[in-house]
């Protein structure tokens, strides 16, 4: 099913658009303490002692992921330097190759113009934007589980629309195998849902005879096993059942180290705003082609992570392919079919918009007083005033030109959005992280050549060895320079 020049001229505006709001604010905002600079910091050690078969942090052993981003890291900051654009520089390409595979299986499933729709609408879906501009593992295990999924759907059209090919189900064991070696098994629990979608919907249960299981697993070990194996011979049992079990079956029956309640993810949705309210329109346009596979696909990998004890921001960009491919089906389906339906929702949710930014802007700032919106509270009237110039922007495009032009100037909103929060905003919400690498950085600096630099027992976070640029050994006491917080003096 090759793709239409209209298809690819579409698609690759979208992606360079896409990459000029990614690339350029990589480096805008100091790593993380959490997550950002223990991957990085990982990757840097992994360059600097040659060991690609166990991540450590101070040289001690790390056993939380697997090691697909950190080699993808230590390539990356070995091509460009450690920094924060190196770090951050394999997720957000693998967010672009993200948009470009959910658009192929849009297009797959309900025809170019849904495909086009589902690039624009996952390219401004917060989520991905806020995940696929750090370096987390979690974009690059979903572009492969995404990839999977696209593959076995390929396989599963009729030979003379060119499925049943070999090639699909190869390239789907590979990607699934990739997927696992970036972040253990959730490429299989993504896939295998949306597999469960498919075989539900379309009742043809003898294609599983099909489907080649006793190539393919032993294939997807071949690939993955070598490396648990060897981190395995290298560090022994803790090592391993930390990094598969308690990471993963225990995270997912207990929270292991992430607990959060049921109520969790009800609270981070506006991460998959607007595009989430999309979603009932579906009842509409049920019959429409890939609207009810995609949209089950989306609940059942939103119920998967909900039924989870363990739970984090970050885990929504899971739900982030399958809501973008199932609102531009419904969408699609709804402007061929009712655009005047599609230019009231449009014009209604200008019009709330435009509302709620108004307001923002008329609230005084003193009322923000969290821990992190404190931070940019005198810069709340400009963010509620071009809320609210943006909305009434789409809802006047809806309202003269039609629902294709309003649905245009969202995402073109949206994006600006994106580029504002990412160049300006972002920067200026962990100002003690900046504070604390430049700290880091001058220590570096007066560092005498040959000398080396420990920190007590107890280590130090990967924050600090990475932005440092050097190892430092837990010592106890030993004559030395030391880096130490207050509390370790």
């Amino acid at each position: 099913m090759m793709p239409t020049p209209r298809f690819a001229r579409a698609l690759g505006l979208i992606l360079l658009l896409e990459a000029a709001l990614l690339l350029p604010i990589l480096g805008r905002a100091t790593l993380s303490r959490i997550d950002e600079t223990q991957i990085a910091e990982v990757s840097r050690e992994m360059a600097e002692s040659g060991d690609w078969v166990t991540p450590r942090i101070g040289a001690v052993p790390f056993p939380a992921y697997p090691p697909l981003q950190y080699w993808l890291l230590t390539l990356s900051g070995s091509a460009f330097g450690f920094n924060e654009f190196s770090m951050r520089l394999p997720t957000a390409l693998a967010a672009l190759a993200l948009v470009a595979v959910s658009a192929l299986l849009a297009r797959r499933l309900a025809g170019d113009d849904a495909g086009i729709a589902a690039a624009m609408i996952l390219a401004t879906t917060p989520v991905l934007f806020l995940q696929g501009t750090v370096c987390r593992a979690d974009v690059i295990t979903m572009l492969f589980a995404t990839t999977a999924f696209e593959r076995f759907l390929a396989w599963t059209e009729p030979p003379e629309q060119g499925g049943r090919k070999n090639r699909d189900l190869a390239l789907m064991y590979l990607s699934t195998a990739l997927g696992i070696l970036t972040k253990g098994p959730l490429t299989v629990a993504v896939l295998g849902l949306g597999g469960l979608a498919w075989f539900g919907l379309r009742r043809q249960w003898k294609l599983l005879l099909g489907m080649k299981f006793w190539f393919g697993i032993p294939a997807v070990a071949l690939i993955v096993v070598p490396w648990y194996w060897a981190v395995y011979r290298a560090n022994g049992w803790g090592f391993l059942n930390e990094n598969l079990f308690l990471e993963n079956l225990n995270a997912y029956s207990e929270g292991y180290q992430q607990k959060r309640p049921w109520t969790f993810y009800l609270r981070q949705c506006p991460v998959l705003l607007p595009w989430l309210l999309a979603l009932p329109l579906a009842a509409t346009v049920r019959k429409a082609p890939g609207v009810v596979l995609s949209l089950l696909w989306f609940v059942l990998v939103a119920l998967f992570f909900q039924l989870s004890s363990a739970k984090r921001l970050n885990y929504l960009v899971y739900t982030a392919p399958p809501l973008a491919i199932a609102a531009a089906t419904t969408l699609t389906a709804v402007w061929t079919g009712n655009a005047a339906l599609f230019r009231r929702c449009l014009l209604g949710f200008g019009a709330v918009v435009a509302l709620a930014g108004i307001a923002l802007a008329l609230v005084p700032g003193s009322i923000w007083t969290g821990g992190g919106v404190s931070k940019i509270a005198s810069q709340m009237p400009l963010i509620g005033g071009g809320a609210a110039v943006g909305a009434l922007g789409v809802a006047i495009l809806a309202l003269r030109y039609g629902a294709c032009a309003g649905f245009g100037g969202m995402t073109v909103v949206l994006g600006a959005a994106f580029l504002v929060y990412g160049a300006f905003v972002n920067p200026r919400m962990n100002p003690e992280n900046t504070e604390m690498a430049q700290f880091c950085r001058l220590v570096a600096s007066k560092i005498p050549p040959g000398e080396a630099l420990a920190v007590p027992p107890g280590g130090a976070e990967g924050f600090f060895h990475f932005y440092v640029g050097r190892t430092m050994p837990s010592q106890n006491g030993e004559p030395g320079l030391y880096l130490a917080s207050e509390a370790q003096q």
